[in-house]
């Protein structure tokens, strides 16, 4: 996407870009989050089945009301008569993480730590992440609206091609480092 914005509307000669060509990075913003949130879900229905009883009594029954575990009569097991326990579980942890989202710091460091990582928050790159994670919601929520008023600027806030490369870089960086704390 950022290369289509280059190549299509970034256009030549200094200022601003008006909103309609620069929507497409807000898009790219969006898409980029999108795939964090899809990379925390992956890892977490990797390594969720096999995590310990405190992660496993955080996540509700499939087919209960609700996204929050609860005591569950024994009667709500009736109909998942015949499956084996661990694929309920499994069921169990894909229904949660459906419906899973990650929007800030607090979010990633729980799901990370959830997984049994032990690490220092500062071997991520949380600082870029936050950002990120603020901007979508900023695009998604209230259309990037720009509340500085007054001569000169815009209804919507500005957006340029390195802050979306920082984060991409971000989110790569993040990832590779993640999956390397499970390499050792």
């Amino acid at each position: 996407m950022i290369a289509i914005y280059q190549t299509h509307l970034q256009g030549n000669g200094r200022g601003r870009r008006g909103h309609r060509q620069t929507d497409l990075l807000r898009a790219a913003t969006v898409f980029l989050h999108a795939s964090l949130e899809d990379f925390l879900r992956s890892l977490s229905s990797w390594k969720f089945p096999d995590a310990n009883k405190e992660v496993i009594n955080r996540i509700p029954l499939i087919g209960s009301n609700g996204r929050s575990p609860s005591k569950f009569l024994l009667g709500e097991l009736v109909p998942h008569k015949g499956k084996k326990v661990e694929d309920l579980i499994c069921e169990s942890i894909e229904n949660y993480l459906e419906y899973s989202n990650y929007n800030n710091k607090g979010d990633i460091v729980f799901i990370l730590t959830s997984l049994g990582l032990v690490f220092d928050e500062m071997d991520f790159e949380f600082d870029a992440l936050t950002k990120l994670m603020a901007r979508r919601h900023l695009i998604v929520h209230r259309a990037d609206f720009d509340q500085t008023g007054g001569r000169g600027n815009h209804r919507v806030k500005s957006i340029s091609v390195q802050q979306v490369e920082t984060w991409v870089l971000a989110v790569e960086k993040f990832g590779h480092d993640v999956l390397d704390m499970f390499d050792n």
